[in-house]
């Protein structure tokens, strides 16, 4: 059910908003902001929620709430999933890190997605593709930006 949910959403999110089509994603967990962006203008910003990562050099999941470097305004919500998990008994979903591959971090996105209602996830590659990240969309805003350079403070 979960993974049918976040199909749903990823295919309306890369259809409404051209997730994926940008050439540029840049986030900022001290304002939990994903912004996407081309030729220098913002188009698309995210107020999102980190699920967690999955390591492909040490084989392991790592939920958001586990991990000291991720800030807290963007691990909050998270904590229901691993509520979620204690009350039904679901180790994957409350035990902070274990062995996991890239398709285990895709159904802890699904999952999470499917409880806290989601509009879409992100997967964030981290430095060398060994690290991958995967984000919730909380908040989409389009906007009709000027360039960088060009803005009024």
């Amino acid at each position: 059910m979960s993974c049918k949910y976040l199909k749903n959403q990823q295919t309306y999110c890369q259809e409404k908003y051209k997730i994926g089509k940008y050439e540029r994603w840049d986030y900022d967990q001290s304002t939990g902001k994903l912004i996407f962006s081309s030729k220098g203008m913002q188009k698309i910003i995210i107020d999102y929620e980190e699920v967690g990562s999955v390591s492909l050099t040490s084989n392991t999941w790592l939920w958001a709430w586990g991990n000291s470097s991720i800030e807290e305004n963007v691990k909050r919500e998270i904590t229901l999933v691993r509520s979620y998990g204690i009350k039904r008994g679901f180790k994957s979903l409350f035990n902070a890190e274990w062995s996991a591959d890239i398709v285990d971090g895709w159904d802890m996105a699904a999952i999470s997605a499917y409880i806290l209602k989601a509009k879409g996830v992100y997967r964030v590659p981290g430095r060398d593709n060994k690290l991958f990240s995967f984000m919730l969309f909380k908040k989409i805003t389009v906007i009709d930006s000027l360039p960088q350079k060009n803005r009024k403070k």
